[in-house]
């Protein structure tokens, strides 16, 4: 099995200004992905080619001295806030596709802003793909804390109403919703070429352990997401595993 695997940073960020670039309990924050994928291609057989799609110089730096990734300068046209990120990841696959000469079987992308993430989690994604050959793209999610069709509602003029009308009346009855946590993806190629977006695709979803911060966004996210993860570090052996690995990677 050929896998490219995919880390995409822009040197400009509209929510925290400098998040890809900022340091995360001691370590460089992309460090924590690049630990993740380390362990997981120890335990697999496969050929995996690694990526970093990004315009800037200093995130270039930080991963200097990691063996063989493979460097994709962003496009301008695709370093702009309204670029979308399926976008940045086929521009990746389609240039590594070249530069190695290979077909890929999988494309999966780790968000470099999400540090709380373990190889059983990678490795989870993987195998719905494989155990679900039509799955054209498999995302992470957790569970929602909210329902459209129960708690949460929208403004229609001077009122407000459920976001999904129902007839639901207990929280329990409502459809189980899930909530995007942007974490990982995995895409089939084929269906990386030819779309523009996940949802023209046929989905599926693994989930993940839901710890409690889903993007960092903003300086408050970053400073919640700290210290989640010393409680974290303390009690996950996958969140730690991935802690411990990174001085290995003499970056």
């Amino acid at each position: 099995m050929n896998i490219l695997m995919t880390i995409c940073g822009r040197a400009g960020s509209k929510g925290l200004k400098g998040k890809n670039l900022k340091s995360f309990n001691g370590y460089p924050l992309i460090s924590y992905t690049l630990a993740a994928i380390d362990l997981f291609k120890q335990g697999i057989d496969a050929h995996i080619d690694v990526a970093l799609n990004t315009d800037s110089t200093e995130l270039q730096d930080m991963v200097g001295g990691y063996p063989d990734i493979l460097l994709v300068e962003r496009k301008v046209e695709l370093a702009g806030d309204s670029a979308s990120k399926i976008g940045v990841i086929k521009d990746t696959y389609l240039e590594c596709k070249k530069r190695k000469g290979i077909q890929y079987d999988v494309v999966i992308d780790l968000d470099l802003t999400s540090p709380m993430r373990t190889v059983k989690d990678i490795e989870n994604l993987l195998k719905t793909k494989i155990d679900q050959p039509l799955f054209d793209v498999v995302f992470s999610v957790v569970d929602s804390r909210r329902n459209p069709f129960f708690n949460m509602v929208k403004e229609e003029g001077d009122f407000v109403s459920l976001v999904n009308a129902s007839t639901y009346t207990a929280r329990q009855q409502a459809p189980k919703i899930y909530d995007m946590n942007a974490s990982m993806y995995l895409y089939d190629p084929e269906f990386l070429e030819k779309h523009q977006a996940i949802f023209e695709g046929n989905c599926g979803i693994i989930k993940m352990k839901d710890y409690l911060i889903l993007d960092i966004d903003s300086e408050e996210d970053f400073i919640w997401m700290s210290y989640l993860y010393e409680k974290f570090l303390e009690e996950d052996t996958g969140i730690k595993e991935i802690y411990d690995h990174i001085p290995k990677l003499n970056l």
